[in-house]
């Protein structure tokens, strides 16, 4: 453990223990992995923890300046009586804006790594995959392989819910590609429209707001639905 002298003199060179710290460096080599690969590379565990490990020092580093300033001020405690400045010293400053900064990136970097991951397993299972592949299992941790399979069940059960599967089109509707209608002829019965989903059609004078599709148009020529204008809906 450093003295106060010790400490308080390392405010404006390295510390001894800070000589094996490279500052962000195992951080900045996770997102490295991710820009060189096409999708997600596999889950560098090694990595996260060099990475935690670092964080880790920089922390014991900033303790012990603060323990160190801290002693310093209770030995001069008769400037602060007198009113004298509070907090560390000037000449201390830069050591703690250093390791709290590379604290922060640290922790930036490790969000931003786990962050990218999930998103594209986000996008994996929007994009209709809902058992991972074992060639992509391989490459995930074991709480990845957890989350996908969590995220999976509940946009199934959602999809189920709402009598809709939520990834067959991933592209944002336009307002044209819509339309609403009230039935004025008795008769038409149920049909099926984009996605599987079924409008019952038997009450008079219901309305519905549904995806323009051939059967809706073809009813609406023969006057058997009537399209409603937005000012009507």
């Amino acid at each position: 453990r450093v003295t106060t002298t010790q400490t308080l003199k390392s405010c404006t060179t390295p510390p001894a223990q800070s000589s094996n710290m490279n500052y962000g460096q195992r951080g900045r080599d996770l997102l490295m992995e991710l820009k060189r690969s096409d999708f997600i590379p596999p889950y560098s565990d090694d990595g996260v923890r060099a990475a935690l490990k670092e964080a880790s020092l920089h922390f014991d580093e900033l303790t012990d300046l603060a323990n160190a300033t801290s002693a310093a001020s209770s030995s001069t405690a008769g400037s602060k009586r007198a009113g004298g400045p509070k907090g560390p010293p000037t000449h201390a400053k830069p050591a703690f804006l250093l390791h709290a900064t590379a604290i922060k990136r640290n922790k930036r970097c490790l969000l931003a790594y786990h962050a990218h991951r999930i998103n594209n397993l986000r996008l994996l299972r929007w994009e209709g995959t809902s058992i991972l592949p074992p060639q992509i299992r391989s490459l995930l941790s074991e709480t990845e392989c957890e989350f996908f399979d969590e995220y999976d069940r509940l946009l199934s059960k959602q999809s189920m819910n709402i009598d809709l599967d939520l990834s067959s089109d991933l592209t944002p509707p336009l307002d044209e590609d819509f339309v609403s209608i009230r039935v004025v002829k008795s008769g038409i019965g149920t049909i099926v429209v984009e996605g599987g989903k079924t409008i019952c059609l038997d009450d008079v004078g219901t309305i519905h707001h549904v995806r323009r599709c051939n059967d809706v148009v073809h009813l609406i020529r023969q006057g058997a639905l009537q399209q409603l204008d937005c000012e009507e809906n």
